[in-house]
């Protein structure tokens, strides 16, 4: 099997009244094959290793597998408690974790997901929502993968809903404060580099989400501006949930927030930011800037 199948062509072999189980032993078999392709072609020392939710492909050692994946089904279950009624698992398989040896291949790997032109940060981590959406990771000390592993699955879980990107990564770092103990810090250095960078024109990218893939010191703030912003919408977790559910991409959650919680982005954004232009604007052609 090839390391990057058509999983539609695969799909469309399904028997669609087959049962649950069936489903999830097809899928399982499918995907061991493109695990084992993976494995193939990066070290013949990769090898998968089982839980009752997750298959991980790795060379680590058995202690870190066993270890690793214990603090994925645990994490799990805690992303779908503390999101009830938010996060959702959903599909057939596993979820597949692929924990490559170094960071070349680890980079290597995740560049086939991407334009040949195109740019991404470095990484410790991500989720690649393409076909079988799929965790990737280089080796690394657990301690610095745990709230990755965090982050990304929070990811997973929010698939299913149309949010905007600010607010799924603002709901994945939060996830990272309360499962992983990777809290939200503030000083006046990092405030003073808010005021410095967003203005009328940035807070766009950041509504949109172009900045959470920025060269420069925007993503870092992007990342930082969508927890606070947040944690400012957790205080009723029930209205958060309303908000989450009705939040979309097309107009990066203004008009939920305006129904959850009386006020649009704008306001929202200046209770952290201060007096600014911070709306969501249109573009000319009538649409939002997401």
């Amino acid at each position: 099997m090839n390391i990057r199948p058509n999983w539609n062509l695969i799909a469309s072999r399904i028997d669609e009244s087959a049962s649950t189980d069936k489903l999830n032993a097809f899928w399982t078999e499918q995907c061991n094959s493109w695990l084992n392709a993976i494995g193939a072609e990066y070290g013949e020392s990769y090898r998968i290793h089982e839980s009752e939710n997750f298959a991980l492909l790795s060379d680590e050692d058995d202690r870190y597998l066993r270890i690793f994946s214990e603090f994925l089904e645990r994490t799990l279950g805690r992303i779908l408690k503390t999101l009830d009624g938010i996060a959702l698992e959903e599909g057939y398989g596993k979820h597949v974790a692929i924990i490559f040896t170094d960071i070349d291949q680890y980079y290597d790997y995740i560049s086939r997901f991407f334009p040949d032109d195109g740019e991404f940060g470095m990484s410790g981590g991500m989720y690649l929502n393409e076909g079988y959406g799929h965790f990737v990771f280089p080796s690394q000390d657990i301690t610095l993968a745990e709230p990755i592993a965090v982050h990304e699955l929070t990811h997973a879980c929010l698939n299913h809903l149309p949010i905007p990107l600010w607010l799924n990564e603002g709901l994945a770092v939060c996830m990272e404060d309360v499962l992983a103990g990777n809290h939200l810090y503030l000083d006046k250095r990092i405030i003073a580099k808010h005021q410095r960078y967003w203005n009328e024109n940035t807070i766009q990218s950041f509504w949109n989400g172009e900045s959470f893939h920025a060269s420069d010191e925007g993503q870092e703030l992007s990342y930082n501006l969508a927890h606070v912003l947040v944690r400012y919408l957790s205080a009723d977790l029930a209205v958060l949930r309303e908000f989450v559910l009705n939040a979309q991409s097309s107009d990066s959650g203004d008009s939920a927030c305006r129904a959850a919680f009386g006020i649009n982005l704008a306001e929202l954004a200046s209770s952290f930011l201060g007096e600014g232009d911070w709306h969501c604007k249109k573009r000319p052609s009538g649409e939002f800037t997401a």
